[in-house]
């Protein structure tokens, strides 16, 4: 692997965790607006016994992607808080990035310009 898929790397993981930080915070509000719609229904709603066992079902399914999304929220939050404090140390991992490619790129081509005829010199002399 070279240098700059470490940095590539880093700085997706960085974004992807910031994007999954965003959807979990999405996800976790749309189960607290279900849990609601629920609650209220069973509260104010006189439902037959199996429209309540569905909706209690349903209820707890909800529950739990709320839960996930929570600990997803909780094991992101510290690297979103990071991200958000050193905005300028990522916008520094991005051009040194840039920076890493182009001398990448300039090794992988790398060629020489002979500066003198020494080589043919030495080339001729060999020559029967």
């Amino acid at each position: 692997m070279q240098d700059s898929e470490y940095i590539s790397n880093f700085l997706k993981f960085l974004r992807e965790s910031k994007m999954n930080y965003q959807i979990a915070s999405e996800q976790e509000n749309q189960a607290n607006s279900e849990t609601q719609d629920i609650l209220h229904r069973m509260e104010l709603k006189s439902d037959s016994y199996h429209d309540m066992a569905k909706m209690a079902k349903r209820l707890k399914q909800v529950r739990q992607e709320r839960r996930k999304a929570k600990d997803i929220k909780e094991v992101t939050e510290p690297i979103l808080k990071w991200t958000q404090e050193y905005e300028k140390v990522i916008k520094t991992l991005e051009w040194i990035l840039g920076d890493v490619r182009k001398a990448e790129e300039r090794v992988k081509n790398r060629h020489y310009i002979e500066k003198t005829d020494i080589l043919k010199k030495i080339f001729k002399e060999e020559s029967p």
